[in-house]
């Protein structure tokens, strides 16, 4: 089989990260390994089928590997490979545009203004978290411990959690609390746990919170996910 011609490298380029989600996706995993499940949740524009495809078509052509778990349910995580590291520069520059160009869009600061924010977080984190998403974005954000968390959740009513997973407790106790609001409030309680290392993760997996980002998020990261996270349930309490 004839090797494909390309006019050009830009045309080499666009058709390994070309189209709607490939840049997106690798976007996502320059900072570290992310699941299946994270990556819907973490785009919720996108089908389980149209993933699966470029997922697949990015491990094809080595950007990503796949690592399969041999656990129940199986576990299936995704990551760049050395190669696709070569891309991350593509990847920060086109957020950075759409920062630049785009001031209204998720990373602004009204996607964030009025939204209920749970943070359980170290003092280190809660200085940035005040600073970033409630002064700079207009969240409305309580940082707090977990005790008096799982005390006052109600009256807090959050529409999304953030655990600093330095803080070493056992949040898995949220599960029920949390579970039971989402119900009286006919709305999902998206969670996003922060994690420095690879033991945190598994701390964080172990517990049951399955979306992560790697410390120290940078906040056009924490931001994208908040947004796209509370977008998303919003839109599906709308349908109900």
């Amino acid at each position: 089989m004839l090797e494909k011609q390309y006019g050009c490298p830009v045309e080499f380029t666009l058709d390994r990260i070309g189209g709607k989600w490939k840049c997106v996706i690798l976007w996502w995993l320059r900072r570290g390994t992310k699941r299946f499940g994270e990556l819907m949740q973490l785009m919720p524009g996108i089908s389980r089928k149209v993933l699966t495809t470029q997922l697949r078509e990015l491990e094809v052509d080595g950007l990503i590997s796949r690592q399969v778990f041999q656990e129940t349910p199986p576990r299936v995580e995704y990551s760049l490979t050395a190669y696709g590291e070569t891309l991350r520069p593509i990847t920060e520059l086109m957020c950075n545009w759409g920062k630049a160009n785009a001031p209204e869009f998720q990373f602004g600061v009204m996607c964030l203004r009025g939204l209920r924010i749970l943070a359980i977080a170290n003092s280190l984190l809660r200085q940035r978290l005040e600073a970033e998403l409630g002064e700079l974005r207009g969240a409305n954000l309580t940082i707090t411990s977990l005790a008096i968390a799982l005390n006052t959740l109600n009256q807090i009513s959050p529409d999304i959690v953030l655990i600093d997973f330095s803080v070493d407790e056992d949040f898995s106790l949220l599960h029920n609390p949390l579970k039971t609001l989402a119900t009286d409030s006919q709305k999902s309680i998206p969670v996003i746990v922060l994690t420095a290392n690879d033991h945190e993760r598994d701390r964080a997996i172990l517990q049951g919170f399955p979306l992560h980002l790697m410390e120290p998020v940078e906040t056009s990261e924490l931001v994208g996910a908040i947004a796209n996270l509370t977008t998303a349930e919003n839109a599906e309490s709308n349908t109900e």
